[in-house]
């Protein structure tokens, strides 16, 4: 197992491709399995360096009693960690839901390390002015969830998000390329599509008939935009 130790707590992370590196952030109650599962590294790991790591309370990584943990920039923080430890100056970061929290979050403290954004299914307005659509209800919780994950986590790691600040005030600093993308579906999409429009430097797709999570997993629609991004990228940094 890769583990790297922050804070004074563990997580892991795997590594998988070859080429310039991308860091990759999960949705909310999912792990490193669900890039695997859904076809994502697969679709990108030929031509890149996949990162992928989990959050507090998530899979194989710690579960700390403290909320402080659990925020976003505490994460976001994480992924400079990481970074750091596999002597990475500058990546592609691509989070999905939650994971695109920590994208934004990368933005307004670390912009300088992020060669290109992708972001799916996630706006940069803070939860606390525009309602959190998605979030824990132990009631609504799958019985493969409450098998798999720590309940006390998730509960402090969706509270710790709805005390996330924003960053919609730093998208129009960010120059670099920027692909954000949505389900019109989706609870977030007119929140995304305005978040979206504040970047200088990007590319917004829209996909007919899919919601929130239906975005991440329906990669037939998806993946060759981002493929597409991804390729231009690299070879502008070439």
């Amino acid at each position: 197992m890769a583990i790297i130790k922050s804070n004074g707590y563990d997580y892991y992370y795997e590594v998988a491709g070859t080429g310039p590196p991308i860091i990759l952030a999960h949705p909310f109650m999912s792990t490193i399995f669900h890039w695997h599962k859904s076809g994502w590294v697969d679709a990108l790991k030929e031509n890149n360096t996949l990162i992928m790591f989990e959050y507090p309370g998530h899979g194989r990584s710690s579960s700390p009693k403290e909320i402080e943990h659990y925020y976003v920039n505490n994460i976001s923080n994480l992924v400079i960690n990481i970074a750091d430890f596999l002597n990475i100056k500058n990546f592609i970061m691509f989070g999905f839901s939650m994971g695109g929290r920590v994208c934004f979050d990368l933005i307004r403290d670390h912009s300088e390390r992020v060669t290109a954004l992708i972001v799916g299914g996630m706006h940069a307005k803070p939860p606390a002015s525009h309602k959190r659509i998605i979030s824990y209800k132990d009631e609504d919780l799958d019985i493969k969830i409450k098998q798999k994950f720590n309940l006390s986590s998730l509960k402090l790691c969706s509270k710790a998000q709805e005390e996330w600040g924003g960053c919609e005030d730093k998208l129009s600093e960010f120059n670099n390329p920027a692909l954000i993308f949505a389900g019109k579906e989706d609870p977030y999409y007119n929140w995304i599509k305005s978040s979206a429009e504040l970047l200088n430097n990007k590319l917004f797709y829209e996909y007919e008939g899919l919601g929130h999570i239906g975005a991440f997993w329906r990669l037939n629609r998806v993946s060759g935009h981002i493929k597409n991004f991804i390729e231009d990228v690299n070879i502008k940094n070439t």
